[in-house]
């Protein structure tokens, strides 16, 4: 709940704002400072009422004096954080700043009085009210980076013989706004070059957080185009398998990123000295090399849901032609792994057309670990009225 009480003021030079996703529904919004004293807290009287429990009663005050705008910490639980500084007496905003209020974070703007917003602010503010600037998100991408703020999701993957688990991929995910999935994460790492840096936050978190599941089970991790496979990969897997020497890591390299085959043998061995199997990932999502696939097989061989996407609607020359990519692959010999199916028509499918592994919403959406507990040893039957997220 947002609550606004509004009070006449004296006519000032210019008009401030707060822009902030708010609780409950984290909907971004624009909140004017219309006070000279501008109270922010949980109770019904504040300038500026927050739902969140984080939030104390009378949290925080911005003040105007003349144009300057300042803010001061109230004696909160949880503290006011002003560009990641603590607030612990009355310290000048600046157009541009990030103020914390606890849980909730805000992006201060200024215009001028009684004008209207010209073309070039309506954009921005349009921008700001679609979706997170780049340098509103840096704030919480530094945090994540730091603090390693990533909750990992994981997907079952299936055995499509026993219809039950034989391991999981981990997935990215983040409780901070503005950064929730691994688009926004990779996309916002990219504008200050950091991806190598969110690759590897990603697979460390997703071994930590991998305590739930039962010996023997595989973790499929990713790697990044942006890495190098023996600068930034292999110090960081090496590291990785001293220190969860029981869990049995598959790594995903994507088949963009395994041109040169010569390299791939090289990397390959070394995954392998270290107990670590090795998986082309997104198969015949762009150049699917055949000549890669041969001269330095995979341990698993994933292909991208593009060709699995209505398999079963196949026609005869592309059904040909996918029972020939698998039947190679076997051959070479690589387990193959059929991603991205929805329906049972498509698992049936690929069955029949000899895939061994298999992974797609039908057997489940990613999900945190803790949520795997209670049927972690579970079979999965080929039905969808059992197959619940």
């Amino acid at each position: 709940m947002i609550s606004l009480h509004k009070k006449s003021t004296p006519a000032i030079a210019h008009d401030w704002y707060l822009c902030g996703c708010v609780p409950p529904n984290r909907k971004m919004v624009e909140i004017s400072i219309n006070a000279p004293s501008f109270v922010i807290g949980r109770r019904s009287e504040a300038n500026l009422q927050l739902a969140s429990q984080c939030i104390s009663g009378r949290h925080a005050e911005i003040l105007l004096i003349g144009d300057n705008l300042f803010i001061r910490d109230l004696g909160s639980t949880n503290g006011t954080y002003l560009n990641r500084r603590r607030v612990r007496q009355p310290t000048p905003i600046s157009a541009g700043d990030h103020i914390e209020i606890a849980d909730v974070e805000f992006k201060v703007e200024v215009r001028q009085a009684n004008s209207e917003p010209s073309i070039s602010w309506m954009k921005e503010t349009a921008k700001v009210l679609d979706s997170f600037e780049p340098d509103w998100v840096m704030s919480q991408f530094n945090e994540l980076i730091a603090n390693k703020v990533v909750m990992p999701h994981y997907q079952r993957i299936i055995a499509l013989g026993s219809k039950s688990v034989v391991g999981f991929e981990a997935l990215a995910r983040s409780p901070l706004i503005g950064l929730e999935n691994p688009a926004n994460m990779f996309q916002t790492a990219t504008l200050v070059n950091r991806e190598v840096d969110l690759s590897i936050v990603c697979r460390e978190r997703a071994l930590e957080l991998f305590d739930w599941a039962p010996a023997g089970t595989m973790l499929f991790i990713n790697t990044h185009p942006a890495e190098c496979l023996e600068i930034d990969v292999m110090p960081s897997l090496t590291k990785l398998v001293e220190t969860f020497p029981s869990i049995e890591i598959v790594v995903e390299v994507h088949e963009g990123a395994i041109q040169n085959h010569h390299q791939m043998k090289y990397f390959s061995s070394k995954l392998r000295d270290l107990g670590v199997k090795i998986a082309y990932d997104d198969f015949g999502a762009g150049q699917s090399r055949l000549l890669e696939l041969v001269k330095c097989p995979p341990d698993y061989l994933k292909f991208d849901r593009s060709l699995i996407e209505n398999i079963h609607q196949a026609n005869p020359y592309q059904w040909k032609m996918m029972k020939m990519l698998v039947d190679m692959a076997k051959d070479v010999p690589t387990v193959t792994l059929a991603e991205g199916i929805e329906r049972i028509e498509e698992a049936e499918a690929c069955i029949e057309l000899g895939f061994e592994l298999a992974q797609g919403y039908y057997f489940g959406r990613p999900i945190p670990g803790s949520d795997y507990i209670e049927y972690q040893t579970q079979a999965i039957p080929v039905s969808p009225d059992l197959l619940e997220d």
